[in-house]
């Protein structure tokens, strides 16, 4: 379970559990580490419960809807004798012909679906950015990926993208891209390579701010 403890000018402790499940904990100035320790420790099943709670809600709301391109839509289900998938402003309008709308073969053509969505998409900004930075790669991958959006790989030349950018605002995808492809002249973050990215997007700052 990690907290962060933050020590102010306050006579209680405090607890906060925020919906992204981070714990934030506020403490005396003068209090002492093996009473801030006892603290957490008597709060812990609360804690845990609590943390359940928004693990539950985070589900349910995940069963009904789903993120595309930075926004929350709503699923909607209808039979239909096609497979289909439209996507509208609010909604994500899913046309199918099984008999629940829980069949695990639309599940997997809403991935397929996800990620031609995100084909296209990169596609479209690496021939923008190929053309603008006269560069080329030799392939692309998309992957889920835990601590990354993207790495280009410098040996073999090619980029590997994470799956979930699907979920993501396309300016934010777009900075990906760009990023990446600046790594072809710069392997690290010095400052000649953020030169690079400002110089063809000069709010790239925000977009990576969004993806933090």
């Amino acid at each position: 379970m990690d907290y962060k403890i933050t020590k102010k000018k306050i006579k209680n402790y405090i607890i906060r559990i925020y919906p992204d499940k981070t714990i934030k904990i506020s403490v005396p100035l003068n209090a002492k580490e093996v009473d801030i320790k006892n603290f957490i420790k008597n709060k812990k099943e609360w804690i845990e419960k609590t943390l359940d709670k928004f693990e539950e809600k985070s589900n349910a709301i995940n069963k009904n809807s789903m993120m595309i391109f930075g926004k929350n839509r709503e699923k909607k289900f209808i039979k239909s004798s096609d497979l289909n998938i439209r996507l509208t402003e609010n909604n994500v309008f899913i046309y199918h012909n099984f008999i629940s709308n829980n069949d695990p073969q639309i599940e997997k053509y809403i991935t397929e679906w996800k990620l031609n969505n995100l084909k296209n998409l990169l596609e479209e900004y690496l021939n923008k950015y190929f053309n603008i930075l006269n560069v080329s790669i030799k392939m692309y991958k998309i992957k889920k990926m835990k601590s990354a959006w993207g790495i280009y790989h410098i040996k073999n030349n090619y980029i590997t993208f994470n799956y979930l950018l699907i979920e993501k605002e396309k300016e934010c995808i777009e900075y990906v891209v760009l990023h990446e492809l600046c790594h072809i002249f710069y392997p690290n973050h010095q400052r000649e390579f953020w030169d690079l990215v400002k110089k063809h997007m000069h709010f790239y700052e925000e977009y990576r701010k969004r993806l933090k």
